[in-house]
């Protein structure tokens, strides 16, 4: 049964521009075309098919260059007012491949601290642009703060230890850190934006070339999704850097975690909603006792009245986010503080709806949910690979005391 997903799946379609819409709908007949129509031949080819569907997206299509300002020959959605724009381009990756979103969610994160008005920081854009805005594909990852070390003081970040130091060093910054675990895509990683702690405590990023001298990157790593997104551990030792490679403005971390959460919950909503699309062949086709079907038996359908809820809320959830970004004072004029804790908010709970979504379908598919030659399985692993990579360590309870510092003034309490 074919149906349409964005009449299902409202959303505030006025907060799209038509170009934007138009773009989505690229990226759709991309995700139709390259992904879904031939699923189980990309599952079985992936490791050589990832990069060719990567391609396309990122270079043909142009996925790679929205985050630049047209001064560097990009589309110019460096501008928080496209947040709604991205959600939806972002959507509609995830319902191929949340590994691509994940890639590019990063990407755009990453540079969005760089390119993204009012703060754009020409020295920088103008140092790696070039580099890494080429024809060639080219994978970033960032070094986020997260666990401590036992009976070792580190520098904090809302809670969070900061691992990796930097000072500077006359017109260089020196950067030194060990074993510090990436977002994701570490082994394959061209550039790390890394969140450091300078000796007074003051957090900043440091965007470090891959190929620097004294990057040292460990063994893969297993994890249970995303299988492109091969990780490692990464040591710098006494890594130098142009200083302008440093952003050390106030509120730059935030913003990273701010679009991340954006981002990733736009694929795994994406995800969620090919779920969907795959729930519904299913049922359509299962009959039970006395030749009904199965979707009309009262359990069976409050079963899969809970996946259209829970999707439908975290797609409304997400479109709220982006708004909040793109026009803060129509929302009361929330700041940056409050708007760093909402996104983590309802990035956790676009997250926890995903994956509530999925389970409950996967129990009601039975062995076609769980199956690895079916679809659904990889959908599952990557959803909970990305919630456990954005909310952070202990599950979320780095998210819940960043909303208790926020809602309660919270002085004492840490992650």
């Amino acid at each position: 049964m074919s149906v349409e997903l964005d009449k299902l799946f409202i959303y505030p379609k006025h907060w799209v521009n038509e170009d934007a819409h138009s773009f989505a709908a690229t990226i759709r007949q991309w995700a139709d075309k390259e992904i879904i129509s031939d699923r189980l031949n990309y599952q079985q080819n992936y490791s050589r098919l990832f990069p060719e569907k990567s391609r396309k997206l990122g270079i043909d299509i142009g996925l790679k260059r929205l985050v630049l300002p047209d001064k560097y020959d990009g589309y110019g959605w460096n501008s928080p007012s496209y947040a709604p724009a991205i959600l939806t381009a972002f959507t509609e990756i995830g319902r191929g491949d949340a590994a691509i979103g994940l890639v590019n969610a990063l990407e755009y994160a990453i540079f969005a601290t760089i390119t993204m008005q009012p703060n754009l920081k020409y020295d920088l854009c103008d140092a790696l642009a070039q580099r890494y805005f080429s024809d060639k594909l080219k994978t970033p990852t960032a070094i986020l703060p997260g666990a401590g070390l036992n009976n070792q003081k580190t520098p904090l970040f809302r809670g969070m230890s900061v691992l990796a130091g930097i000072a500077d060093d006359d017109n260089e910054s020196v950067i030194s850190g060990t074993n510090l675990r990436p977002f994701g895509f570490g082994k394959s990683a061209d550039l790390l934006c890394v969140v450091c702690a300078q000796s007074n405590g003051k957090i900043c990023l440091a965007f470090v070339p891959a190929d620097s001298l004294g990057v040292k990157k460990g063994l893969p790593i297993k994890q249970t999704g995303l299988d492109a997104s091969e990780n490692t551990d990464i040591s710098f030792e006494s890594v130098r850097i142009p200083k302008e490679y440093v952003i050390s403005r106030d509120g730059a971390v935030e913003e990273l975690y701010v679009w991340l959460n954006l981002l990733l919950g736009g694929v795994s909503i994406g995800a969620a909603m090919n779920f969907f699309e795959i729930l519904t062949d299913w049922a359509q086709n299962r009959t039970i006792k006395g030749g009904m079907p199965m979707k009309e038996n009262p359990l069976c359908a409050s079963v899969l009245a809970t996946v259209a809820q829970e999707i439908t809320s975290a797609r409304l959830l997400c479109y709220s986010l982006s708004q909040i970004m793109a026009d803060p004072f129509a929302w009361g004029g929330i700041g940056g503080e409050g708007i760093y804790t909402i996104a983590r908010m309802i990035g956790s709970s676009v997250q926890d709806s995903a994956i509530n979504a999925l389970n409950r379908g996967m129990e009601l598919m039975g062995s076609a949910g769980y199956a690895k030659e079916w679809h659904v399985e990889k959908h599952w692993r990557d959803i909970k690979t990305v919630q456990a990579c954005l909310c952070g360590i202990a599950a979320d309870i780095p998210v819940k005391m960043d909303i208790a510092r926020f809602f309660y003034d919270c002085k004492e309490v840490c992650s």
